[in-house]
């Protein structure tokens, strides 16, 4: 709800609001604003009608915010500003142009709510069939048990889509392609109730009617509408994107180098180490052990690091996988899939 007679601060706002797909009531008589005051989510008073309100004393309520479109000058004004601010109870007291940033935010939050802050994980490896999308999967689903609000991305355009992966392929809601012309902010609101939730994770997956390169803007607008509304953002990255589309990997805060037990495997991810350690802001290597193949030991001193976590093969996981069951039971595999995850989160939380 916007409170105002004054022509020009309407126009910015409505400007602002359209820019985050965000719907303004512009009320111009006090005398409609009564109906709409407990329950708008926002409310913006224009300096003009602020202390005209004040007298009227609305009930104290949050989300009020003083708004003006004009300078604030340092007398007498500046002083009957606040003095309206306090008598309304505003939250805050915001001059447009200046503050726009601020303002354009505020009308976001409106909506999603405050943002939560998630923390973006891509999970990748240096060589294909290496079970990426597996333990992207996996680590979604454990982390989704601890948080609930958790966000599975796929990242591979050729991989036949991650829904199928973990059985929602015949699940309602929105893939990749959907979103193709995404752009600007995205409601992390509108996304969530978008997105099908297998098992509880918030699921945006490529589809399998033609392979799509996800435009950079529709990626960035879905990344940010994950951070705002997730706890974890996890996104399935393939070797083959590293060069079209290293934003899944430099905008994550951890990237996970998933690497196979095989010699192959293990000579490719040392020759990547470099480049990806110059690309992330936080590096973690996880070695998938195979039957008859390199001790994890070994692959440690290859790559020349210490104590790598261990996921260790699980023959069962593909027929589940076909089957659409969950990827995650009580066993050795889910315990060593929870060790890596609760090492994102002992990481991220910093030492009492």
């Amino acid at each position: 709800m916007l409170i105002t007679t004054d022509h020009a601060l309407i126009e910015q706002v409505l400007r602002m609001a359209a820019a985050v797909a965000v719907e303004i009531d512009v009320h111009v008589d006090l005398e409609d604003v009564r109906p709409g005051w407990a329950s708008a989510p926002l409310i913006m008073v224009g300096a003009d009608l602020a202390g005209a309100l004040a007298d009227d004393r609305p009930a104290r309520r949050s989300g009020v915010v003083l708004v003006g479109a004009t300078p604030i000058d340092e007398g007498g004004a500046t002083g009957a500003i606040w003095r309206d601010a306090v008598a309304l109870g505003a939250e805050h007291v915001v001059q447009l142009p200046d503050g726009g940033g601020w303002l354009i935010q505020r009308l976001g939050e409106s909506v999603d709510g405050p943002s939560r802050g998630g923390f973006i994980t891509a999970v990748t490896s240096a060589s294909g069939g290496s079970g990426v999308s597996t333990l992207a999967g996996s680590l979604a689903f454990a982390a989704q048990s601890l948080s609930g609000r958790v966000l599975l991305i796929d990242g591979d355009a050729n991989g036949g889509g991650l829904d199928l992966l973990v059985g929602a392929e015949e699940a309602s809601g929105i893939r990749w392609p959907d979103l193709a012309e995404a752009a600007g902010r995205l409601s992390a609101t509108t996304l969530d109730y978008a997105l099908p939730h297998p098992g509880g994770v918030a699921l945006l997956s490529h589809g399998r009617a033609g392979a799509m390169t996800v435009p950079v803007e529709a990626f960035d607008s879905v990344l940010a509408a994950g951070v705002r509304g997730y706890e974890q953002v996890f996104i399935d990255v393939p070797r083959s994107t590293w060069a079209m589309a290293p934003e899944m990997l430099d905008r994550a805060d951890r990237v996970i180098l998933l690497v196979p037990g095989r010699v192959r495997g293990i000579a490719a991810a040392a020759a990547a180490l470099p480049w990806l350690r110059s690309v992330t802001k936080e590096l973690s290597v996880v070695v998938r052990a195979t039957s008859r193949g390199v001790a994890a030991r070994e692959v440690e001193r290859v790559l020349g690091l210490a104590a790598l976590r261990v996921v260790p093969e699980q023959l069962q996981l593909a027929t589940r996988e076909d089957r659409g069951e969950p990827l995650l039971t009580n066993d050795a595999y889910a315990r060593a899939v929870r060790s890596v995850l609760a090492d994102a989160v002992r990481e991220r939380v910093p030492a009492a």
